[in-house]
């Protein structure tokens, strides 16, 4: 069995990328914000251009993401990396010609395709929106071809242990979005409108697709220098691809989930002025959180998890309760800093690119929202890694539809009775409570699997002290910025309350012995009663 400090560290130096990349990330937010407005632009380009994210997580990107590690750990830990070249450049062979075919019509029903993402939007302003959207998705679209590869060289990259460039590729993708943001606001001035020259649409073009090639060539360079050849291929009758394939039909309905229910916030919330833009501004603002802190955990132990599985399931149950304590420590602090303090982070947020109070309140509802389901959605994704460990991707699949199912209905259901701020963190809550049913009935069914609870007793503690305490912050906080106005209010009182919040945390860890239990796993894999190694220690919260 692993020790957890070599997971932690893995976890760690992922996370510190990550954490560098989520700010340069929230650059590229706040210029696509500031440049393009929360408004009827900025929603046509974050429609057109989020559509290509969502058709590769609904055709491709779970069925790679869920096969393509444990199948090349168990190819590379057996020395065979020639027959890992093989299955990846067979799976590259796949999903470029099925995508490829896939892009081409969505190109060509780029037109159906935005009437689709303007549905709501006021007759004014319908048919510029639709016809700017309609040529954007036209460079957009094929964005997905380009996001298969990308996502094979991830799960070789994955299977070999080096995380930290799948974790700085995104930094490529901002430089590009934000160089080229830049030219358009030089070129077309303050308030540019919907109505658009050829030379503002080619750079908006160049901030879209230039972006992506930059994030993919950065994981195809890093793949190469590990002396893996990735080369795409049809893979006939190869057996090893036939397995990948089978199991690869479950993992497309598992993100299938996220892209549809992404995808419904897109369509629900077009119907309000900037209800797109605030939605996949707040989006980014919760992922962060994720992608530092959740994803290198799950990511640095999916490895493991593949080995101990075939050693025996009771490592493997205690490594999964690690992993999800050593989650929930880190990432429910953050879900109630999210939902305590959204309203004066998100007017911070909104003076910084220049929106209203209407802008402020959109991006606020729609942060609350989400990061109630911080856990859940975090959680889901960890327990459909450790199903991919046994070889599993159909669990995680009919959960999915669970979710997807409980989201859209959902969003569907409080659109007629809700409108502008309410509209958007009506979205968001349905997002969280379809994450919450998907993380339970994984939950249910790994225990089950596993032959024991992968539950971890002591998170329900953990979730009601979150819950009480993000109260108690939301509280003061509302006390004390009562008849304060301005961001220097928010900012002092929101950093204030965040720094007691964060004392009380540590305190609490230290008091309780949760720190250790975290670092090091014993042979149950419990973590109880280990030792902490010093250079973990320095690692932990």
């Amino acid at each position: 069995m692993s020790d957890a400090p070599g997971t932690v560290r893995a976890a760690a130096g992922m996370g510190v990328i990550t954490a560098i990349s989520r700010v340069v990330g929230f650059v590229r937010v706040l210029v696509v914000a500031s440049v393009l407005g929360i408004g009827y632009l900025g929603n046509a380009f974050q429609s057109a251009n989020s559509l290509s994210n969502v058709l590769f997580e609904l055709l491709a990107a779970g069925a790679l993401s869920a096969v393509l590690v444990p199948a090349f750990v168990d190819l590379l830990d057996a020395g065979d990396e020639r027959g890992a070249e093989e299955v990846a450049g067979g799976v590259l062979g796949l999903a470029l010609a099925g995508l490829g075919a896939i892009s081409l019509v969505g190109v060509v029903a780029a037109p159906w395709l935005a009437r689709l993402l303007t549905l709501g939007v006021d007759a004014e302003h319908a048919a510029d929106q639709r016809e700017l959207v309609t040529f954007l998705l036209r460079f957009f679209v094929p964005q997905v071809v380009l996001y298969a590869a990308g996502t094979v060289a991830t799960g070789v990259l994955y299977a070999k242990r080096r995380f930290l460039p799948t974790a700085a590729a995104p930094i490529g993708n901002t430089i590009v979005m934000v160089a080229a943001l830049v030219a358009f606001a030089a070129v077309a001035g303050s308030d540019p409108g919907l109505d658009l020259g050829v030379t503002e649409r080619v750079l908006l073009v160049v901030a879209g697709t230039g972006g992506v090639v930059a994030f993919v060539g950065i994981l195809l360079v890093a793949c190469r220098t590990t002396g893996f050849r990735l080369r795409p291929r049809w893979p006939g009758r190869d057996p090893r691809v036939g397995r990948v394939a089978r199991q690869a039909g479950w993992g497309v309905v598992l993100h299938t989930s996220a892209g549809a229910i992404l995808g419904g916030a897109i369509v629900f919330g077009g119907g309000v002025p900037g209800g797109v833009v605030a939605y996949q501004t707040a989006w980014v603002f919760f992922l962060a959180p994720y992608g530092i802190l959740a994803q290198p955990i799950h990511t640095a132990i999916l490895p493991e998890l593949v080995t101990e599985a075939r050693d025996g399931l009771d490592r493997y149950r205690g490594s999964v309760r690690w992993a999800i304590e050593r989650m929930a420590l880190t990432v429910l602090p953050v879900a109630v800093v999210l939902t305590a303090f959204a309203a004066p982070s998100m007017r911070i947020v909104a003076e910084v690119v220049g929106e209203t109070d209407t802008g402020a309140r959109l991006l606020a509802a729609a942060l609350a929202s989400l990061g109630v389901g911080l856990l859940p959605y975090s959680a889901f994704l960890m327990l459909a890694r450790a199903y991919y460990a046994l070889g599993d991707s159909r669990t995680p699949g009919l959960a999915s539809i669970a979710v997807a199912v409980v989201g859209l209905v959902a969003m569907a259901v409080a659109t007629p009775f809700t409108d502008g701020a309410a509209r958007i963190g009506a979205l968001g809550l349905a997002h969280s409570l379809a994450y919450a049913v998907g993380m339970v009935v994984l939950l249910v069914g790994l225990g089950r699997r596993a032959g024991g609870s992968v539950y971890p007793a002591i998170v329900g503690a953990m979730v009601a002290a979150s819950v009480v305490g993000g109260l108690a912050l939301w509280w003061a906080g509302d006390r004390l910025l009562a008849g304060r106005e301005g961001p220097v209010a928010d900012l002092v009182v929101t950093a204030g309350l965040a720094a007691v919040g964060a004392l009380a945390l540590l305190a609490a860890t230290r008091a309780t012995g949760l720190r250790g239990r975290l670092t090091v796993r014993d042979a149950g894999g419990t973590g109880d009663h280990a030792m902490v190694p010093d250079d973990a220690e320095a690692l932990l919260p």
